[in-house]
């Protein structure tokens, strides 16, 4: 007999009782009396990226969606942050990051895909400059995880990286905004005092622990059960767990930076966490799947209270 947990991991209707629960929470967050309208599509296209991602990559050996649904709930939990579109957009040319350059594993001369992938970091990196920090992590990744890095696909990398601000030069040339430049990347380097936690409040600090948390928990299942998953699988859980741990350290080292890694944090932590809780089998994982999932609402209806 099935556990609690796999029932729920393998229902085809967990991903729709999913998106009404995140359609809930935004009702009582108000987001939508707060003519939020865009917020919550970009919320809807991201989540049915994320449903693409384990699809094309095979994440998940069984039929489950629950990468889709652990990102629906964690940004769910989190709706403090939804207001800010800019950020949104980011975190959706992210997700577009991640399913392009998957493409590209182990082909060198996979420049076309190389090239559309880091487009859309130099465009999350327009709407959120943090996005740079980033590029040079995305490059050990692709030589190391996405076995893609040569000669020509580094230059695709700088060309597509470069092409946004080579779009956006046009624009703000016609509109006589050029100084949008300097004060764009000046924010790059605008530190703040190294693990100055007290620039969070108690929500922000609960969230991101219990965000590490399911991380940690759903990395120590992946390395242990991750021999039977096929190698380019494998290779692609290792690229999103380097990318979560690299994301929650620069939000310790730069606490300012909290709403745009927050929700990269999430993205590279959801489909681990989907992992877990769908191909684990245990007691003490059905426990934790009932823990867990009672912990997330109840943290998310602590956060409505912003």
């Amino acid at each position: 007999m099935k556990r609690l947990q796999n029932r729920i991991a393998g229902s085809r209707i967990a991903l729709p009782v999913t998106a009404l629960y995140a359609l809930i929470i935004s009702l009582a967050n108000h987001l939508i009396g707060q003519s939020l309208w865009i917020q919550l599509l970009l919320l809807a296209v991201s989540t049915l990226l994320m449903v693409q991602l384990n699809n094309i990559n095979a994440l998940i050996r069984i039929y489950s969606r629950m990468v889709s649904c652990s990102y629906l709930v964690l940004m769910s939990m989190i709706t403090f942050i939804f207001p800010d579109l800019q950020q949104s957009l980011a975190a959706l040319c992210f997700i577009v990051f991640l399913l392009i350059v998957c493409y590209a594993y182990q082909d060198p001369r996979a420049t076309g895909a190389v090239f559309y992938a880091f487009f859309f970091i130099g465009l999350a990196s327009i709407f959120s400059v943090t996005a740079l920090w980033f590029v040079p992590l995305f490059w050990i990744v692709l030589a190391f995880n996405i076995l893609a890095l040569s000669a020509r696909t580094f230059v695709a990398s700088l060309l597509g990286l470069m092409c946004p601000y080579w779009l956006s030069l046009l624009w703000f040339g016609f509109t006589g905004n050029l100084d949008w430049y300097s004060t764009h990347f000046m924010s790059l380097v605008d530190f703040c005092e190294p693990f100055d936690l007290a620039l969070w409040n108690l929500h922000q600090l609960i969230s991101f622990l219990f965000i590490v948390l399911l991380a940690l928990v759903s990395a120590v299942h992946f390395f242990n059960t991750s021999y039977k998953d096929k190698i380019r699988t494998r290779m692609i859980f290792e690229m999103l767990l380097v990318i979560a741990i690299f994301t929650a350290v620069l939000m310790l080292v730069q606490p300012k930076l909290y709403d745009p890694l927050v929700r990269i944090l999430i993205i590279s932590t959801s489909p681990l966490v989907g992992h877990y809780l769908a191909l684990s089998e245990s007691r003490l994982s059905n426990i934790n799947f009932i823990v867990m999932s009672l912990l997330a609402v109840g943290l998310t209806i602590w956060n409505l209270w912003i």
